[in-house]
Order: C-alpha cells, then structure tokens, then sequence
C-alpha cells in the first residue's frame, strides 16, 4: 500500500510515489502511452507528472485521454519553462511513420523517447506567456485545474524582471492552479531559493541516495531521477568490491547485487529522505511500474531506506 500525502495548495490528497511522464508518446503509440499510464493507476499511483514539451508536444494530450473518469481520483503536475516544439504536428505524423522501425529496434526506440523528452524551446517566463501556456495545458488535459504547475528549468535570471508572480498568485486564487513551484536542476536552486522564494511553495528536481541532503524549509519537495541518479555508479562499486556488497546487503537484508533489487532500494532510501514530500519515476516497461510500487509500498520499505542512507554516509565518511 503506497504511503499518501497531502499535495501542497489545496490540501489535494495523493500518493508520495508519482510517475513521470517525460517517455510517453516518444516512439510509442497512444495505445501503449495509455496502457503505461493505467498500469500506474491500476498500481496504485495517484500523480502524474507531465510537461508541454514532453513527447513531441503529444504527452499532455494524452495524459488527458487517460485522465477521463479518473479527474477527481488523481493529482497532476504540469509545467510552463520549455515550450511545445514548434509544428508538433508534423512531428507526430513523423512519429506515425517511423513507428515501425522504432518496433523493430530498440536502440532506434530509445532515442526517438529521448528526442521526444529533450526537445527545447524555452519561454520568456513573462505573464502573458504564461497565461497562453496555462491555458493550453489546461485544454490538452481536458481539466480546469492543475494541481501543482511548475516553472520548468527556470533560473533566478529569468525571474529578475519578471511579472511572473503576481498571475501564478492571480492563477491560483482563481483555482485555475492549486499550487506552483519551479521544476529545474538542482545547481540552480540555492539562487532561486534566495532571491524568488515566494516562487518556490514546490521544488521538482533530481536527487538520489549519492547524493548530500538538502533543506528547502517549508517548500513541497518532489524528487526524480533516484534510481536512474544512482544505479550505474552503484552497480560499479559493488563491481569492484563484492564484499561492500555483501555487507551492505546483509544490512539491508536485500541482496543488492540483483540489479532489480537495487532499483527498489534505491528507491525506498529517495521516499524515507524526503518524508514530507514526494518521489517520482519514470519507466516504460510495466514490469517496471509494478515493480517500483511494490518496493515503494512494502513492509519495511522506510526502515531499509533508512539503513541504505546511513550505509552511504558512513562509506562517504
């Protein structure tokens, strides 16, 4: 059973595992997209983290396929910062195309989901931008409301003479957004933090167990990437050091030389280092969805976090 949480702004309930939306539609058809979104949902994952520019400019759309009948069981995360690709649709009709040959080989699979992620073209961060990006959003999801929206790869630069503010306050007030936050790389935090922090009620960014710990007091913490931030140098140093792994193992009472294993630790250490607030994955395989769930969610998942956390604090000495 997955651990729930009160979403910051509004007080929206939701589960502290979210899934990440950056791989949908990126060489894969609607029909799969969806089938990797219900397989979440069927988990029991109840946020979903999407972007305008994820998927060739596709992937809101199709989180809003999904979200019908579902609106009011769900919270949703999307973002304003990297714009849509310009002539998505003749992006989409490119994707169509090729999709075979993405079918076929999937090297070429991975990199069409990569491209569809990556795609960049970032925004002014001015009000009226905003507002036609919101309201876009908005239209693609098929909702009148947005749970959290998040300035996507935001710097304190862009935010200087902005008059982004006073309609992320205006937007909320009317209930066209619960709450906002920004949704960047962890380097461009600290001066974000300093000199816009009223910008910054939800902070999305990357962090894993190799990671130091870091405070944002009173923001709504979301993390991604702690599997993905950690698994390959992991998986390196018990490579070169089996009895680390052995020890390390027994203490967690996992054996983290199954790769499979790892990822779920991993994962549990990323939820019991951010106890108030949320983690977030993503994955293409279903196996994989139900497999993180069910580490996330089992007994004793915090206590072997906890105990993953302390083992690389001790190595970091």
């Amino acid at each position: 059973m997955l651990e729930t949480i009160e979403l910051a702004g509004g007080g929206r309930g939701t589960t502290r595992l979210g899934f990440g939306g950056s791989g949908l539609m990126g060489g894969a058809s609607d029909r799969e997209s969806l089938r990797l979104l219900e397989t979440a949902f069927e988990a029991g994952i109840r946020h979903f983290d999407v972007a305008p520019a994820y998927g060739h400019g596709q992937a809101e759309r199709c989180l809003g396929i999904f979200l019908r009948g579902k609106r009011e069981q769900v919270t949703v995360a999307t973002k304003y910062g990297i714009l849509p690709p310009t002539g998505s649709g003749a992006l989409e009709v490119a994707r169509r195309v090729v999709r075979p040959a993405v079918a076929r080989l999937p090297a070429l699979r991975k990199r069409v989901a990569q491209a569809a992620a990556g795609l960049r073209s970032r925004a002014h961060f001015s009000a009226e931008e905003a507002r036609r990006s919101l309201d876009r959003s908005l239209r693609e999801l098929g909702t009148d409301r947005i749970d959290a929206w998040l300035l996507h790869e935001a710097t304190a630069e862009d935010l200087d003479r902005s008059d982004l503010l006073p309609f992320l306050q205006d937007a909320q007030q009317q209930g066209l957004i619960g709450t906002y936050g920004v949704g960047t790389e962890r380097r461009r935090l600290d001066e974000l933090w300093q000199r816009h922090r009223d910008a910054c009620a939800v902070l999305q960014f990357e962090w894993s167990a190799l990671d130091e710990k870091t405070q944002f007091p009173g923001a709504f913490v979301i993390h991604h990437r702690s599997i993905s931030g950690a698994m390959n140098a992991m998986r390196d140093l018990f490579d070169r050091d089996a009895e680390l792994c052995r020890r390390w193992s027994n203490a967690v009472d996992s054996d983290l030389s199954d790769t499979k294993i790892l990822a779920g630790v991993l994962l549990q250490a990323a939820l019991a280092a951010n106890p108030k607030g949320m983690v977030l994955f993503s994955s293409r395989a279903a196996e994989h969805i139900r497999a993180n769930v069910r580490a996330a969610g089992e007994a004793g998942a915090r206590t072997r976090g906890m105990r993953f956390l302390e083992l690389v604090a001790e190595e970091r000495g």
